[in-house]
């Protein structure tokens, strides 16, 4: 599968909401753009890798930190988050989402047709086969979805989710959940996807960043407080604590506003920092 191509700049101005001023404010000088990740590519040019995709997680959270409002993501973050998660998905071959996120809430990966370009590859995680596959994703037109099922599930899991889509069976590492770091070889290798983009939730998330399986890290800040005990606020990551010397090195790329909403973009190292 080829890397998409940046989107003619024609098509970013038709969607650019009317009378709304986009900020670079980082790196300087700060300009007004006529969108946010107007120039982005995926992978970006020299970092195409022969044994996994680049991989980018993209996530909406409010200024107290919660990802998700009466357990949706989607009453967090304006139109002009919407926009944005719609330009990296015109940018990259394939978008994930772990089987929770979609148990969640009713909920796409896919583009419009005005978009323009071809629809990225439907990825669903799941470790058990548990999925309301048809009762909650909305499949846009032509678009393929693909379930990543750990092979310790027994057989006729993957026999039923067959009939409902294409299964790919990934090896289990030892906790039975599904490896990702060679479900992403396997990807890359069987399925030529050179780009993916995973939309949460925060047990995917915290399983690739504690890997080492991320390349970059796109979060939206939106300008609320949702507040909630510890049981109801969802973060970006949720499982064990990293370990200091194990923690993924950020770095910051850029930084747009809009409307009071922060839009952020860090890169991570590919090998974690030694410890000190």
């Amino acid at each position: 599968m080829v890397g998409r191509q940046p989107a003619p700049l024609g098509l970013v101005q038709v969607r650019r909401l009317q009378g709304l001023k986009v900020l670079r404010l980082y790196p300087p000088p700060g300009r007004e753009v006529p969108d946010i990740y107007e120039d982005l590519e995926l992978p970006p040019s020299g970092r195409l890798d022969v044994c996994r995709p680049y991989v980018v997680v993209n996530m909406v959270g409010s200024v107290d930190g919660r990802t998700a409002t009466q357990g949706k993501a989607g009453g967090i973050g304006s139109s002009v988050d919407r926009r944005a998660m719609r330009t990296l998905r015109r940018r990259a071959d394939a978008v994930m989402i772990g089987a929770g996120t979609l148990r969640a809430e009713k909920l796409s990966l896919g583009l419009d047709p005005s978009d323009g370009v071809p629809q990225p590859l439907a990825i669903i995680v799941t470790d058990t086969g548990n999925i309301p596959l048809e009762e909650h994703l909305i499949v846009k037109g032509g678009q393929e979805v693909l379930i990543l099922l750990s092979d310790a599930v027994r057989e006729g899991v993957a026999e039923r989710l067959s009939k409902l889509a294409r299964v790919m069976r990934a090896p289990a590492d030892p906790t039975g959940a599904v490896d990702l770091g060679k479900a992403l070889a396997a990807l890359r290798a069987g399925r030529g996807v050179e780009s993916v983009v995973v939309e949460g939730g925060p047990g995917l998330n915290h399983a690739l960043f504690s890997r080492n399986l991320v390349d970059e890290l796109f979060l939206t800040v939106a300008p609320e407080l949702l507040g909630g005990t510890p049981t109801q606020t969802p973060t970006l990551l949720r499982g064990p604590e990293i370990p200091i010397g194990e923690r993924p090195t950020l770095k910051l790329v850029s930084v747009h506003l809009a409307d009071g909403e922060l839009f952020l973009r860090y890169s991570l190292a590919r090998t974690p920092p030694s410890p000190a």
